[in-house]
This record gives C-alpha cells, structure tokens and sequence, in this order.
C-alpha cells in the first residue's frame, strides 16, 4: 500500500516537472516574438510623435519679418537675374522714346530701394544719386558690371535691415507717401509699397525681352 502511494506521489513529480519544462521551454520560445512585438510597439509610438510635431511645426507661422524679407528677396533676386541675363549692346533699350531703358529702369529700381532702406533705418544707404535721387544719370553707371552691382547691393541693404529690424521695426510709424498720398504708416506698409513698386518693372522689363525676340530667365525654369 505504501510502495503504491510513493508510486503515485513520485509520478506525480515527474508529471509536474515535466509541465515546468514544457511552460519554460514555451516561454523561451515566446520570448523574441513578444520582444518583437514590444519593439515594433515602442516604434509606432515615436514614429507618431514625430509626425505630430512635424504637423505641428508646419502649423507655425514664421514672423512677419521673415516673410517680409522672403518677398523682398524674391523680387530682388529675379531682377538681378534679369540684369545679368540681358544683353549689354541692348541695355539702352526703350520701347517707347519717353520711357525709361533697360538700364534706366535697373537703375531707378535700385534708387528707390536705397531711398526706402534708408528711411526704415533712419540712415543713408548707398550712393549721393544727385538731384534726382530717384534716377541716378546712366553715365555714372555705364556698364553693366556697374548696374549689376548697384542692383545687387540695393536689395542687400534692404535685406539687411529687415532682418535686423525684425518685427519691432515693421510695427514703427513714420510719414510717407508715393501715389497713394501722404499718410503717417508703419513701415511694414513702405515695405510693401517698394516691392510692389519692384513688382512693377519686372513686369514692364518682361516686356523689354519680349520685344527684342527674348525669353526671360524666369520663363525659362
């Protein structure tokens, strides 16, 4: 009776080791697939946070400064191109005799930027034009390396103080007035009115190329 018991006890033993085994050999065996899974897991979470604060930062407005300058620039910089494209032997190009050419129409652009810096800053920027501050007189600027390089310093200045103005400048006050009249206006809006006013001759200047059987650099992208 005894030797049954033991019998009995001891197969129960073996019976329980073997489950114990078996449940950490299955463990064993789960372990990388849980781990896996922990992995893919933790990366679906960090993959979703980046792409919330990516949402997030698309969702934020630069300053108005930046913006401001980013116009600025962009105007500036398509007519350099301009002014480094056109042909030199057709710089003195004019499509009615009392417009202004080519290389006038360069040149008063980059007064009237000068004349605008210098107003924001409260300094004078760039050259003593003379009388007419507005027309510097083309044979001071002959060539086109010099009214390429009056251009390209005109929107660098402007640029300049833009940026170091930031915002605080855009919200001061001053007198001003073009066609619209005289007006006391932050300088956000003399900002506006000298790249429309740039907007302006490039426009008139695509028609230059035009009539000289050209194609404008901004065409050609």
């Amino acid at each position: 009776m005894r030797d049954s018991l033991n019998h009995m006890q001891s197969s129960k033993r073996i019976s329980n080791t073997k489950k114990n085994l078996t449940m950490n050999q299955c463990s064993k065996s789960f372990a990388p697939v849980v781990l896996v899974l922990i992995l893919f897991f933790v990366r679906d979470i960090n993959l979703r946070a980046q792409n919330q604060s990516q949402n997030q930062s698309s969702n934020v407005a630069r300053s108005r400064a930046e913006e401001t300058l980013e116009w600025w620039n962009h105007i500036g910089q398509k007519l350099i191109a301009m002014a480094k494209d056109f042909p030199e032997d057709k710089y003195d190009f004019k499509v009615q005799k009392d417009q202004r050419s080519f290389a006038e129409n360069l040149l008063h652009i980059a007064a009237v930027d000068y004349d605008v810096a210098s107003r924001v800053s409260g300094s004078n920027l760039g050259p003593d034009f003379g009388k007419d501050k507005h027309n510097p007189p083309r044979d001071t600027y002959k060539t086109k390396a010099d009214v390429v390089r009056l251009l390209e310093d005109a929107v660098a200045q402007g640029a300049a103080v833009i940026k170091q103005q930031g915002d605080a400048g855009l919200d001061k006050i001053q007198p001003f007035g073009w066609e619209t009249g005289r007006h006391t206006v932050h300088n956000s809006y003399i900002w506006i009115a000298a790249i429309e006013h740039s907007a302006e001759h490039f426009g008139q200047l695509v028609v230059y190329y035009r009539a000289n059987n050209l194609v404008p650099p901004e065409s050609r992208r």
